[in-house]
């Protein structure tokens, strides 16, 4: 009787540690017809009911997944000029390698050739995600939080952006902070259309970048660089809304920028409670 219950407990606290694991996922990708690696491929994994996670294929075709657990997972693959490849993944061990994935070139039967070449969506930089602007479909009228949405494994919730998974805590525009330590203020009052790439990457300490000594404390952030056009100039945007139940709101964002100089003028009125 006790035995049973030893090696019952015994099985349900390894299968509870199994679970707890931190597991990873690793594959690489290259091209079909030459088995070049492909760089700036979109991969996403996610598990039922849950939001999927992104990532870029670095240099040598390559992506990896950390802090998985065992399960069922659907993976899928894109790339500009090539065909989106979908499949399900099993984890059945801690550290599991898809091996080399080949990807297909997308074929069109046109009357008339036409060679145009589309920017990829984003590209590994050692710790660094960067991210074209101009990869990305938005309104003329969007702002870099509606950009930056669009992006693989960034996401909005309750207000906070999260990017791979981490709450992102500070916001740069060309390097330089922008509005303190608000991302979602940084981010709603620069227009989508100023925005040249997005970088995210962990940033040190500001006692390791002086020490040069890695001391593990980083803080995840996004940095938006602007086209070279916009960095000297006025630009902003102005809104207004009127509802039922005499609903209504009104605002203006201003941004001025010269060369290391930001300055930014924001206004708003409501009687809907948005801040």
């Amino acid at each position: 009787m006790y035995a049973r219950l030893i090696l019952l407990c015994a099985g349900l606290l390894s299968s509870l540690g199994l679970q707890a694991q931190d597991w990873s996922l690793m594959g690489r990708l290259v091209h079909q017809t030459d088995s070049s690696a492909l760089q700036g491929a979109e991969v996403f994994l996610w598990q039922a009911g849950q939001s999927p996670t992104g990532k870029i294929t670095n240099e040598r075709g390559l992506f990896r997944f950390d802090g998985l657990s065992a399960g069922d997972y659907g993976l899928e693959i894109r790339l500009a000029g090539f065909d989106t490849l979908r499949q399900a993944i099993s984890l059945s061990r801690e550290r599991t390698f898809l091996g080399v994935i080949a990807l297909s070139p997308r074929s069109y039967a046109l009357d008339q050739v036409r060679i145009e070449a589309e920017r990829a969506a984003g590209q590994q930089k050692g710790d660094t995600t960067e991210f074209n602007a101009s990869a990305f479909t938005t309104n003329p009228d969007a702002t870099a939080e509606q950009l930056v949405q669009k992006l693989p494994g960034v996401m909005m919730q309750n207000g906070q952006v999260t990017a791979q998974g981490e709450q992102v805590q500070q916001v740069l525009v060309d390097g330089r902070p922008f509005f303190g330590n608000d991302p979602s203020a940084a981010l709603r009052n620069l227009p989508a259309e100023v925005v040249d790439k997005i970088q995210v990457f962990d940033q040190q300490s500001e006692q390791a970048q002086a020490t040069g000594f890695d001391d593990g404390n980083t803080t995840k952030t996004m940095n938006i660089i602007t086209r070279p056009e916009t960095r000297n100039g006025t630009f902003g945007r102005a809104y207004a809304g009127y509802g039922t139940d005499a609903r209504y709101k009104l605002g203006t964002s201003l941004n001025f920028f010269q060369g290391d100089r930001r300055i930014s003028i924001v206004g708003q009125t409501n009687n809907i409670n948005q801040q």
